[in-house]
């Protein structure tokens, strides 16, 4: 039987990462004072967190990476976070740092080295937020008064539990637009969970021209305009694939894809560099055939 040939992904084509294919993670640490069920580190090894001379090495190094996100865990509790921001801002283009919101006079001191702050906020009713945050709008106000030119966004995961209507996601627009936020993202929730009621943004969006293919192969991460203009404020969309939520893969299939090295690399903790996130647990994981050889250790 003739080999199947396999789907190379074009960042002009296909919007994963948001079209970035020289994205950098820096994991600063395992940490986190949080309890997102739902976050990207779950599952990932322990490991003891470098120096910052050896993150802002690291970094550096890998030149062919202008854009770096910087998370954890909690990026706020690494204690060099600010050391390392120094050291990597003249050599890379567009640096994020993903927070739960927790030390955001922190943030603050670190804006004049950022250009995207992403602060994790399920619910703007502490008693949901699903993180067990209970953020200071005070500061929060603050942190937006002063932003300049850094685009500040609040990200919510669309459940049953958080936000899971077009009327919820009007007040959260509502309450982040009063707030400051420059913008907000919805995210669909990674899940290989067949028995909970999965919100499909392809569904509940459809009327704003939200596509409905595969988000592998058609686009994960963008901006909506007819929802911005709807709601008053910039509004980023992060769709599921196929391959992290069971919902998905039922109505796509897994597609057969060349898998790319080096369109996104994590340093991790230890400062070892893969070229995917690694897990030890891989329970929100939907993985078949070759997919599973995706977590290689980058000589």
């Amino acid at each position: 039987m003739e080999k199947k040939e396999k789907i190379r992904l074009k960042p002009s084509q296909n919007s994963i990462c948001g079209s970035s294919y020289n994205l950098l993670n820096v994991k600063l640490l395992n940490g986190c004072n949080g309890k997102c069920e739902f976050c990207i580190a779950a599952g990932t090894p322990v490991k003891k967190s470098a120096d910052a001379q050896r993150f802002i090495d690291t970094a550096n190094s890998m030149t062919k990476f202008s854009k770096v996100d910087i998370l954890g865990g909690e990026p706020t509790l690494y204690p060099n976070l600010l050391e390392i921001l120094k050291g990597i801002r003249p050599y890379k283009d567009d640096i994020g740092i993903i927070s739960n919101g927790s030390n955001l006079k922190r943030i603050k001191e670190c804006l004049p080295y950022l250009d995207t702050v992403t602060l994790s906020i399920h619910s703007f009713d502490y008693s949901k937020n699903s993180t067990g945050i209970c953020i200071n709008e005070e500061e929060l106000r603050d942190l937006n008064k002063n932003k300049g030119n850094v685009e500040t966004i609040s990200t919510v995961v669309i459940t049953k539990e958080t936000v899971s209507n077009l009327e919820e996601i009007k007040d959260y627009a509502k309450k982040a637009k009063e707030l400051g936020f420059s913008a907000i993202k919805l995210m669909e929730l990674v899940t290989s969970n067949e028995n909970i009621d999965f919100i499909d943004l392809q569904d509940l969006l459809i009327k704003f021209g939200i596509h409905q293919k595969n988000a592998t192969l058609k686009g994960c991460f963008f901006e909506l305009p007819e929802l911005s203009e709807y709601l008053g404020i910039k509004t980023y969309i992060k769709l599921c694939c196929p391959f992290n939520n069971v919902f998905k893969a039922k109505s796509f299939g897994i597609p057969d894809i060349e898998y790319q090295h080096d369109y996104m690399n994590v340093i991790q903790p230890d400062c070892s560099v893969t070229d995917s996130w690694i897990y030890d647990l891989f329970d929100n994981k939907i993985l078949n055939g070759d997919d599973v050889n995706v977590n290689y250790l980058k000589k």
